[in-house]
């Protein structure tokens, strides 16, 4: 099992993406305990909003409930939008000016018809809150 633990940087989207593509198991972890702290990045890419009630987050208060679990869904429209972005933005970075801007466009462009040609993966999704409160994510492929 691969484990990530979550920042919101280049990077994770990267190996996020590469991962899945290997079909391997993926572990997220965290240091987040409300579901308010979460970057919408990533309530996005693992689809939180849909999936947020009284199982694994108290409504009244919004933090993690320890010891609690729940199901989610991988968005991966918005996984492909995000590490394609993540390049482009550094390659763009890398040959600068008009040139980069372009270059980065062009990647950008090129992340939708990815997506749609590789969404058919299909894994399933964990949330588990650890019994200090913080969110961690359990990803496995569907055979």
């Amino acid at each position: 099992m691969r484990k990530l633990v979550f920042s919101d940087t280049e990077m994770f989207y990267r190996e996020l993406k590469t991962a899945l593509e290997q079909s391997e198991q993926v572990e997220v972890i965290t240091d987040y305990e409300r579901y308010s702290d979460l970057p919408e990045k990533l309530k996005t890419i693992f689809e939180l909003h849909k999936n947020k009630s009284g199982e694994w987050v108290n409504i009244a208060t919004g933090a993690f409930i320890p010891y609690s679990a729940g199901v989610t869904a991988l968005n991966y429209s918005a996984l492909y939008i995000f590490a394609y972005a993540a390049g482009a933005g550094a390659l763009g970075f890398i040959v600068g000016g008009p040139v980069g801007a372009a270059v980065g466009a062009g990647i950008g462009a090129l992340a939708g018809t990815v997506a749609v040609a590789t969404s058919s993966g299909r894994h399933h999704v964990d949330i588990e809150i650890e019994a200090n409160g913080k969110l961690r994510l359990k990803i496995s492929p569907i055979d």
